[in-house]
């Protein structure tokens, strides 16, 4: 078994100030996908359904992507998170890290 470690980025497609989706969940995966095959880092994304509790006191419901880094890289997850929270417009967006213990079957 191998220690390894896995980011996870959790974005949601609404634009924070019309609450609607300018930029699809499809048209973001496309984007992030050739960021990632551009540099060789290892990933995988997921649609998923997520809400919020907004600023302004308002549950928001909106589709989301779930971005998965597998592998230590010198990639700054930081600044990527950042970089497409202000892409999509959005209040915030989360990032997990977590250790993976892997094996090859």
């Amino acid at each position: 078994m191998e220690n390894s470690v896995e980011y996870q980025i959790l974005i949601g497609c609404n634009d924070s100030q019309s609450h609607n989706e300018l930029v699809g969940a499809a048209a973001l995966r496309e984007m992030v996908a050739q960021f990632f095959e551009r540099r060789q880092i290892d990933f995988s994304m997921l649609n998923a359904e997520g809400g919020y509790l907004h600023e302004n006191g308002w549950f928001v419901a909106e589709h989301s992507l779930c971005i998965n880094i597998i592998g230590d890289s010198d990639l700054d997850i930081v600044k990527l998170a950042k970089s497409l929270s202000m892409f999509m417009n959005q209040e915030s967006c989360l990032i997990t890290r977590n250790t993976l213990s892997t094996k090859i079957l």
